[in-house]
C-alpha cells in the first residue's frame, strides 16, 4: 500500500503564490503573540458571518467545512497547508487501471457517541451518501463498496478515479457514526470522530467541547470552541478588538487597521475566488456573446485595488497562479478589459441598447460592495444590474435550485477537487449548472484529467478545459482569486491559513 502520492494541490499553490507575491498584499502565512503558559481549557470564541447550513455531509453547504471540520474526519486528511495525508484511513491503493482504491484504516477509533470506527461505518456513509443530497453527484462513479476487513476498505468506480484521493479528503470522505445517520436531526448534532463534539446549538451560536476520547486528544490545544454570529465584517473586527471573541476572518481591507490594534494576522491565497455566476438558462445569458461581453466589461485590477488591498488577484480563470491547474497564458488580464469590445460583442449578440441583468446577493457586506462596483462598470458598457439582496440560506437555495439570474458570490474552485469544480459548473446536470452548459469535447477531457491520482499527469486536460470555456464564453465571470486573511487578539496561535478551505482548530493554543 502507499501513502499519499497524490502532490498537494493546495501546496503548490500557496508556495507558487507566496514565491510570486499574488499581486501585491501577500506574505507568507505569520503568527505571533502570546509569551504566556497556553491554557489547555481554553475556549477559543471565533466570530462567523453566518450559522453552518447543515452538519449533515448530504446537506451542508460549499461554505461549511469551518463548522463541519470540527466534529468530523474524513478518510482522507488535507493539511491547512493543502498537503494530502492519512486521515481516517492510513494507507491506500489504487489498481485495475485507477478504478480501484483500497484503504486500510486506523485501528481504536471511537465516534463521539461512542461507536467504534470501521470498515462498517464507512461503507454506510458512503452508501447513504449515494442515495441523497449534495454528494450524489460527487459519488456518481463510485460503483460499490466492499468490506474486507474491519480495517480494510474496497471502493470500486465505474471508470478510473485517481482524483478520488482528493475528493474523499473533503465532504465526500467524512464518516458519520452509523447511528446517527438515519436521525433526522443530524443537521444541528452531528457525531463524528473529530477533537471536538458539539455542546449547544442555538439560533446564533454553536459550542463545541474538547472530545476526551479523540484519537489525537493530547495533541488538542484548547478546551473548546464557541462560533458566534457577527453580522458583518466590520462587527466581527470589532469583538474581537472588544475581546467579545479571540480571532475571525477579515478582509484584506482591514489588515492595517487589525495590525494597529495589535492582532495577529495570518494570511495566504487560497482555491476560492470571486465571480459572476450566469444562469444560461436565461435567453441573453444562453448567448456566447453576451457572456464574453460580460467578461470584458471588468477592471479587475481596479477592484483588487480599490476593494481588496491588492490581495484579491486579478483573474480571468477560476485557478491562480502556482496552482497546478492554472493556465499561464490567461495570468495576465490586461487585454481582457476592454469596455469598447464588450460594447461590439453585445451589438452582434443583437443588444446594441444593451440590457437588464438583476445580479442576487447574499447579505454579507464585501460581496454586496462587490456586486455594487461590478454594477457600476458594467453599466459603462450597457448591461443595466439591478441588485436584489438575499439572506444567506435563501441564496443557497437560489444556486441550488437554479432559481436565478445571476449572483455575485465565492466560489470553490480546489475543493474537494478542481475536476469536481469543472462537473458541477461547465457539465450537462452539474450541480450548479441550471441552463445546461456544455461545450463539445469537455465531457471526454474531464475523464482525463480524473484517470490519475498525480497532478503534473492532470494538468493538460484541465488546462484545455479551462481555454475551451474561456474562448466560448464562460458561465462563472471571475474577478479575482481569493486570499484569506484571520486576525486574533494577542495570546492566541496556532492556526494555519486555509487553503483548500480545510479548518485545523485544534492546533489553536490560547495563552494565559
Amino acid at each position: 500500500m502507499k501513502r499519499a502520492a497524490v502532490r498537494s494541490a493546495g501546496a503548490i499553490l500557496a508556495t507558487g503564490l507566496a514565491l510570486a507575491g499574488c499581486g501585491g498584499g501577500t506574505s507568507a502565512p505569520q503568527q505571533g503573540g502570546g509569551t504566556g503558559t497556553p491554557d489547555g481549557s481554553a475556549v477559543l470564541k471565533w466570530a462567523v458571518p453566518g450559522m453552518p447550513t447543515s452538519f449533515d455531509p448530504r446537506k451542508a453547504a460549499p461554505l461549511d467545512p469551518v463548522f463541519l471540520d470540527v466534529v468530523y474526519e474524513s478518510l482522507v486528511a488535507r493539511s491547512a497547508a493543502g498537503e494530502i495525508k492519512p486521515g481516517l484511513a492510513t494507507e491506500w491503493k489504487l489498481s485495475d487501471g485507477n478504478k480501484v482504491i483500497t484503504f486500510k484504516l486506523r485501528e481504536g477509533v471511537k465516534f463521539h457517541n461512542g461507536e467504534e470506527f470501521g470498515a462498517d461505518a464507512v461503507k454506510a456513509s458512503l452508501e447513504a451518501y449515494k442515495k441523497s443530497g449534495a454528494l450524489v453527484t460527487t459519488l456518481a462513479t463510485l460503483d460499490k463498496v466492499d468490506v474486507v476487513s474491519p480495517t480494510e476498505v474496497k471502493l470500486t468506480f465505474t471508470e478510473p478515479a485517481g482524483y478520488m484521493i482528493n475528493v474523499l479528503a473533503g465532504e465526500p470522505g467524512i464518516v458519520v457514526a452509523p447511528g446517527a445517520l438515519d436521525d433526522p436531526d443530524l443537521g444541528t448534532k452531528p457525531v463524528g470522530t473529530g477533537p471536538f463534539q458539539l455542546a449547544s446549538f442555538a439560533q446564533d451560536k454553536v459550542t463545541f467541547k474538547k472530545f476526551d476520547g479523540y484519537r489525537d486528544a493530547a495533541k488538542t490545544g484548547i478546551g473548546g470552541l464557541e462560533m458566534a454570529v457577527y453580522s458583518d465584517e466590520a462587527t466581527r473586527l470589532r469583538a474581537v478588538k472588544s475581546g467579545q471573541a479571540d480571532g475571525t476572518s477579515i478582509t484584506p481591507g482591514q489588515i492595517k487597521e487589525s495590525q494597529a490594534a495589535g492582532m495577529t494576522v495570518i494570511q495566504a491565497p487560497n482555491t476560492q475566488f470571486n465571480a459572476i455566476l450566469v444562469n444560461t438558462k436565461i435567453k441573453e445569458l444562453a448567448d456566447p456573446k453576451v457572456r464574453q461581453a460580460l467578461l470584458y466589461a471588468i477592471d479587475r485590477e481596479s477592484i483588487s485595488k480599490s476593494l481588496y488591498a491588492g490581495a484579491c488577484a486579478p483573474a480571468v480563470q477560476p485557478f491562480q497562479n502556482g496552482f497546478w491547474a492554472n493556465v499561464p497564458e490567461l495570468n495576465d488580464v490586461k487585454p481582457y478589459y476592454d469596455p469598447e469590445k464588450a460594447k461590439q460583442l453585445l451589438a452582434e449578440a443583437g443588444l446594441p441598447n444593451g440590457l437588464d441583468l438583476q445580479v442576487e446577493v447574499g447579505p454579507n457586506t464585501q460581496f454586496q460592495t462587490l456586486a455594487q462596483a461590478l454594477q457600476a462598470q458594467l453599466q459603462k458598457v450597457g448591461i443595466r444590474v439591478k441588485i436584489k439582496v438575499l439572506e444567506f440560506q435563501q441564496m443557497i437555495t437560489a444556486r441550488r435550485t437554479g432559481n436565478f439570474s445571476a449572483t455575485v458570490a465565492l466560489l470553490q474552485a480546489g475543493r474537494p477537487d478542481p475536476t469536481q469544480f469543472v462537473k458541477d459548473f461547465y457539465t450537462k446536470g452539474g450541480a450548479y449548472n441550471p441552463g445546461g452548459y456544455t461545450l463539445p469535447g469537455v465531457p471526454e477531457l474531464l475523464a482525463k484529467a480524473r484517470v490519475s491520482d498525480v497532478n503534473e499527469e492532470r494538468a493538460a486536460p484541465m488546462r484545455e478545459i479551462i481555454t475551451k470555456v474561456f474562448e466560448a464564453g464562460p458561465p462563472v465571470i471571475p474577478v479575482c482569486g481569493v486570499t484569506y486573511v484571520a486576525a486574533f487578539r494577542k495570546g492566541v496561535t496556532g492556526m494555519e491559513p486555509p487553503v483548500m478551505g480545510d479548518y485545523d482548530f485544534a492546533s489553536i493554543k490560547i495563552s494565559t
